[in-house]
């Protein structure tokens, strides 16, 4: 195999700089790269990772971070992807910029390789190597693989709790891991330890683009978070907390001064942190610049046998549905019920529904359909709207009935709903009717709970909760942990795994419950080991 080289250009680069956030009207020139630098230390202490897969190649990630980092000048980092069982046979290699202006992160967007395979990859910059990485590439389009195995996570508060859920994780023998939000939280920390608090740290509450990069470095530097993302590539959506917790599209639910700029300084820095291609950011200065958007939502393929859609349930929503009762501490402007409402909006829900009539005349045989947050009701016993909780789709039920309805419409293979955010397990089926379970099963629904986030209900609140849900088929909210997923053409195998205590480093994961969902079927239980 020939020696593929790639190099991020000057006028590539300049294209895609983030010049709404240094000011329109700041000059900005590429520096010539420190070539006589050295670093004694590694400057890759955020570790490395991989994401946005396809059948030709994939998006890698590091970012230069230490003392001897030099701040103000744009350095050149080596890269090289490699036979993940051969080091020595390089198949691809070059050279990326590390600029000043994007923290220095590094996002290389490899081409041109063999589908289906694994490769091994390292960076090197200041005269120090990277620990290697593994990645791989996705199966051709028309492919039906035999198997696709995959992990959902979310929301790990570094306070909290330790990242145990990742050393397990390793073991799982998986394709990819679908991170579905939360990956930090903005708020200050609390500089105590206390009767929740496992550790602390001294930030500030994130509000500009430094405070957000000291989230992100602060969190990347966990080790097994660091050896989860070297180990495969991830699929990455955000939620809140990335930004403010529970803010919808362009409204701070705490009428928070300066939101829209500090949206704005929060996709940078998710950008400046993940494993995204240079496109991200570049619509996204488009975008922002005309008040809109930094497009996160994507569609990726795993052949024919899986489709995964990504869905950014945040950025484009509307403001949340008006209470039922006086909430004296969120100050945004409520919105009432009205058929236009959006969780999605309107260019997205197009999308989406687009992508489910392609996938169903392919046709694809699974279609996984990533969404942040629970879809499927909490609030059934008190129906349509009614003590709805206003961050979910509850509160957006208009929405809700519009993606039921495409799904009614197209029809495509066996749907599946991935989520987060609620901090415990939860399994339903997925009605025509939300809230008459006699109706026709749509699709299957799989919300995880958190690596290491609290659960605010202890388990006999959330049986009591899921009794008043018979659509509902497991709540579990006492431990934390992950969900994986294992996908062949005539069925999934869900498996949900629990840490058995957050607050040790070394805990065990064990094994809750099983579920599975055969081809053109509702979801059941197939074990319970609770």
């Amino acid at each position: 195999m020939s020696l593929k080289r790639s190099m991020l250009t000057r006028r590539t680069l300049l294209a895609g700089l983030p010049l709404l956030l240094l000011g329109a009207s700041a000059p900005f020139a590429l520096q010539a790269a420190a070539s006589s630098w050295r670093a004694y230390r590694s400057p890759f202490s955020l570790g490395i990772a991989s994401g946005s897969p396809s059948p030709e190649g994939f998006v890698l990630w590091t970012r230069l971070l230490g003392d001897e980092v030099p701040q103000d000048q744009a350095l050149l980092v080596d890269w090289q992807v490699f036979v993940w069982d051969d080091p020595q046979q390089v198949v691809a290699a070059g050279q990326a910029w590390a600029v000043p202006e994007l923290a220095h992160s590094v996002h290389v967007e490899v081409s041109g390789l063999p589908a289906d395979r694994w490769y091994g990859y390292r960076f090197q910059a200041g005269g120090q190597q990277s620990p290697p990485g593994r990645t791989r590439t996705m199966p051709e389009a028309g492919a039906v693989p035999a198997r696709l195995r995959f992990a959902y996570a979310s929301c790990h508060s570094w306070e909290l709790g330790y990242y145990a859920a990742y050393r397990q994780m390793q073991q799982e023998d998986l394709d990819l891991v679908l991170f579905v939000g939360d990956y930090i939280y903005e708020y200050a920390g609390s500089q105590k330890l206390g009767a929740h608090n496992v550790r602390f740290h001294h930030l500030p509450k994130a509000r500009t683009l430094a405070d957000f990069r000291n989230h992100y470095a602060l969190y990347k530097s966990e080790p097994l978070l660091q050896a989860m993302h070297a180990h495969c590539p991830w699929l990455v959506v955000w939620d809140d907390h990335e930004v403010e917790n529970d803010y919808a599209g362009i409204h701070s639910i705490y009428a928070t001064e300066g939101f829209f700029q500090l949206r704005a300084a929060a996709y940078q820095a998710y950008y400046e942190h993940m494993p995204l291609p240079l496109a991200t950011l570049q619509q996204g200065i488009a975008g922002m610049q005309r008040g809109a958007e930094m497009r996160i939502y994507d569609r990726v393929a795993f052949g024919r046998l899986a489709l995964f859609h990504l869905l950014d349930c945040r950025q484009y929503r509307d403001a949340p549905l008006c209470p039922d009762r006086v909430e004296p501490n969120r100050q945004a402007n409520c919105q009432p019920a009205h058929p236009s409402r959006s969780m999605l909006g309107v260019g997205q829900e197009e999308w989406l529904e687009e992508g489910l009539r392609v996938s169903a005349e392919l046709p694809c045989l699974w279609n996984v359909i990533v969404s942040q947050s629970r879809f499927t009701p909490g609030n059934y016993a008190e129906g349509l709207a009614v003590m709805a909780s206003r961050d979910r789709w509850d509160g957006f039920p208009e929405a809700r009935q519009r993606l039921l309805q495409a799904l009614l419409r197209h029809r495509p293979r066996n749907p599946v709903i991935i989520g987060g955010d609620i901090h415990y397990h939860w399994v339903a089926r997925v009605h025509q009717d939300p809230y008459d379970v006699r109706s026709p099963v749509l699709a299957s629904e799989f919300i995880g709970t958190s690596i290491t986030s609290r659960s605010g209900r202890n388990q006999e609140a959330t049986d009591r909760h899921a009794a008043q849900n018979p659509h509902c088929l497991l709540s579990y909210s006492e431990k934390r942990g992950y969900g994986v997923v294992e996908i062949t053409p005539k069925k999934s195998e869900i498996i949900l795994r629990v840490v058995e205590n957050v607050r040790d480093e070394h805990s065990p994961v064990t094994t809750l419950a099983r579920f599975e969902v055969m081809d053109g079927q509702p979801v059941r239980a197939c074990q319970n080991n609770s």
